[in-house]
Parts: C-alpha cells; sequence; structure tokens
C-alpha cells in the first residue's frame, strides 16, 4: 500500500506586492498508513501553510510552485477542483486552529457537522443529525442532544473546537490533519 501522503520538494510560495514569501520552501515528508506525524516549527514556519497546501485551500496570492503531494499514490496538485472537493472532508481531513472562523454564525453547529455527513456519505437528514450527536458524545461535548441545535456564539472556545475535531471526523478520513 503506498504512503497515506507523500510530500517531496514542496514549494508554496505567496506573491505580493513587496515580493514573493517563500512560505514552504522544499518540505519532503510521508506518512505511513496507521502513522502520526507531528510537524513542529517556530510561528510563520510553514506548518499551517503546508497543510493548506496538502487541502489545496491556499489563499489567492499562494501558489505550489512545485513538489508533489500524492495522497495514497494519487496527485493532488494536478487534480481538478471538481476531484479535490470530493477528497477534502471526505478523505482528508483537518482541524483548523481557530474555530470562531470555521464554524458560519448563521447555522446551528448540529447543520453544519451534518452537512458534511450527507454530503460525503449520502446520508438522510434524520441518518446525519443522529451521527452527529454521536459524535459529539465521543469528542465529549456535554448535552449532546441539546448542544446540536446551538449556534457558535452559544458555545465556549473549547465546545467550539470539539465541534470541529466532530466535523473533521464525521467521515472517517484517512488522512487527519490537526493544524
Amino acid at each position: 500500500m503506498p504512503p497515506v501522503i507523500d510530500i517531496q520538494n514542496l514549494r508554496t510560495y505567496f506573491h505580493t506586492e513587496d515580493g514573493v514569501v517563500q512560505a514552504v520552501d522544499d518540505v519532503s515528508f510521508l506518512v505511513e498508513p496507521g502513522r502520526t506525524l507531528g510537524i513542529v516549527g517556530e510561528s510563520g514556519s510553514g506548518k499551517s501553510v503546508t497543510s493548506l497546501s496538502i487541502m489545496r485551500l491556499l489563499a489567492a496570492s499562494a501558489k505550489i510552485e512545485s513538489g508533489r503531494i500524492a495522497f495514497l499514490g494519487k496527485d493532488l496538485v494536478g487534480l481538478p477542483e471538481a476531484e479535490m472537493r470530493k477528497i477534502r472532508g471526505a478523505e482528508i481531513s483537518m482541524i483548523f486552529q481557530e474555530p470562531m472562523t470555521s464554524l458560519n454564525p448563521v447555522f446551528t453547529v448540529g447543520d453544519q457537522v451534518a452537512e458534511a455527513i450527507m454530503l460525503h456519505q449520502g446520508a438522510t437528514k434524520p441518518e446525519a443529525r443522529q451521527r452527529t450527536i454521536e459524535l459529539f458524545t465521543e469528542v465529549g461535548i456535554p448535552e449532546p442532544e441539546v448542544r446540536v441545535d446551538s449556534y457558535p456564539h452559544q458555545m465556549s472556545g473549547g465546545q467550539k473546537q470539539r465541534v470541529m475535531i466532530a466535523m473533521a471526523l464525521s467521515c472517517d478520513p484517512q488522512l487527519l490533519i490537526a493544524d
């Protein structure tokens, strides 16, 4: 079986009015099935940009200049966006650093998690709601049957982070990135 993720010589640069910022410059690593990899570094060292490069969720000013990102042997860099959308959330999930900006304030947290389940697993709305309650229980959200109907502003920062973890786990991804 190929590595879950195999990154070779990745270079992701930001093109700004002041010039080029080499956010990720010649990064290589791989993760075998069942293994965990931790990437450590100072603030601004490129950890988050590396994760966003894998997910292909870069800002408009950023570009993967060169390198290879292979997920189970499939090249993600050259993959059409429509194909990447099928992988993102279903096979590769990411727990973002800041839950305040990752959750939409006009939808309940339960609806936001359930949406991913319905989209990627074809579940009905009642099935997705039940699975969301199960996930909330697994990640330690108190009163999951009540909290599923809460809006982000009604939850503590820690609870919102747990919602993001539940969302990332909702489709049982083969690769989970925690930023």
